[in-house]
């Protein structure tokens, strides 16, 4: 029996504590690991089917994330 392991009801916000990389990600699995670094250095945030997200990278603040309601 095969498993799902991408589902559109489950989101997150993905983003690597190393290289700032950062993904929305359909995986049910916690254990995400950046595609650029090495290592297990991404942190996944939670999002409800309603909400949104705004980043900006900048050189003197780091990330800068914004997490609001789509309606």
């Amino acid at each position: 029996m095969s498993r799902t392991l991408y589902d559109s009801r489950y989101r997150s916000f993905a983003f690597c504590q190393s290289c700032y990389w950062t993904a929305t990600v359909f995986t049910i699995n916690e254990n995400y690991e950046c595609p650029f670094c090495p290592g297990k250095n991404v942190e996944l945030i939670p999002l409800n089917m309603n909400e949104k997200y705004e980043y900006n990278l900048k050189s003197n603040k780091g990330l800068e994330v914004k997490f609001s309601t789509r309606f």
